[in-house]
């Protein structure tokens, strides 16, 4: 076999020098895509953190100066949709860098599971899932498998809450200011839609991981959970 021919048809030995280092040349690649992703989800995150702190600051002057009269009503009727849209682009942002995140953690655990087919009296002193599904990824983390609330503890979860929570009591100050019902039903409704938008959220962050598996299913799947759907289906 002519050396063109080795290139075209892909016969190059995996125990070659020039092999192994086009593995670790993409492992390392994909480290570095993961710790991008990781610092765009913090600075969208810490953005939009800012963008509230500074909002309520804002307001509770304005309130102050105009004894919450109609100044204070209009500009927290224009700030807060404005103030929710940024925590919607911000919700669906940092959800994608996880999710990313979590694509390129699946391809690292899939070069080290070919690294312990190679030397497999190695696994001993490998620390990290070599299994390139969701349950690897979170085995890397230091859990065994995610339950019902793993999505709150991500960050797209924590902006969903808070998303909820700003678009809660939105409805509740809009119901109160245009409406004739009382403060107490104003509070009932904005926790009935702070409900509705906290389950919206975490349906939706729930339907993208279940899409991820199935897009990129796992050739070497967890084998404690590999009869077990993800918590997404």
């Amino acid at each position: 076999m002519t050396t063109e021919s080795a290139v075209v048809h892909g016969s190059l030995p995996v125990t070659d020098s020039r092999a192994l280092s086009l593995l670790t040349t993409e492992h390392f690649a994909l480290q570095g895509l993961r710790s991008s992703t990781i610092a765009d989800s913090s600075s969208r995150a810490s953005l939009y953190l800012a963008s509230i702190s500074g909002t309520l600051v804002a307001l509770s002057l304005l309130g102050n100066a105009a004894q919450l009269g109609a100044p204070f009503v209009i500009a927290a009727l224009i700030i807060t949709p404005t103030l929710i849209f940024l925590g919607l682009a911000t919700f669906a942002r940092v959800l994608q860098s996880a999710l990313e995140d979590s694509f390129y953690a699946m391809g690292i655990n899939r070069i080290r599971h070919l690294y312990l087919e190679l030397v497999p009296e190695f696994r001993p002193y490998f620390l990290q899932s070599e299994h390139d599904d969701i349950w690897g990824v979170l085995a890397n983390m230091g859990s065994s498998r995610g339950g019902p609330g793993q999505m709150l503890l991500t960050t797209a979860g924590a902006v969903g809450t808070i998303n909820s929570v700003l678009i809660g009591s939105f409805a509740a100050g809009l119901a109160l200011a245009l409406s004739t019902l009382t403060l107490t039903a104003s509070v009932v409704l904005g926790l009935l839609v702070f409900v509705l938008s906290a389950g919206l959220h975490y349906r939706y962050q729930q339907r993208a991981w279940w899409a991820l598996t199935q897009r990129h299913p796992a050739l070497f799947p967890s084998e404690a959970v590999m009869a077990k759907p993800v918590a997404g289906q």
